[in-house]
């Protein structure tokens, strides 16, 4: 599937920000935070991916960067960025589910009844 970009993609691109994946509509870009330090879109969007709750991802950033090296909003920012992508997935997931669904019942009006009569001759 090829995917174009309009030109407001192309505005909400900050240098440095990155997109999550080809699919994916979140925009991640470099989180620069009261202290200095400069955490970058790959390693947030990384973290993103190997982190199984969110309690996991927070936990990544707390030991990496330390406790007081994030304010309330720097961490909500990233909370946020997280859920976005869980939710997003978790869609995706939806709808192939529902597809494989709809291809293996055979679709709407289906009943079943053929298969409750067998081979008798109605």
């Amino acid at each position: 599937m090829k995917h174009l970009k309009t030109f407001n993609n192309y505005i909400n691109l900050a240098e440095g920000a990155i997109e999550v994946g080809d699919d994916s509509d979140v925009i991640v870009d470099d989180l620069l935070l009261d202290s200095g330090e400069k955490i970058k879109s790959a390693e947030i969007i990384g973290v993103i991916k190997t982190s199984k709750t969110e309690k996991e991802f927070k936990e990544y950033f707390y030991k990496e960067y330390g406790n007081n090296a994030f304010t309330e909003e720097d961490m909500q920012t990233l909370v946020k960025l997280y859920l976005e992508v869980e939710t997003e997935e978790t869609a995706k997931e939806t709808e192939e589910e529902e597809a494989e669904k709809s291809e293996e019942g055979g679709g709407e009006g289906d009943t079943g009844l053929e298969d409750e009569l067998g081979d008798l001759e109605i």
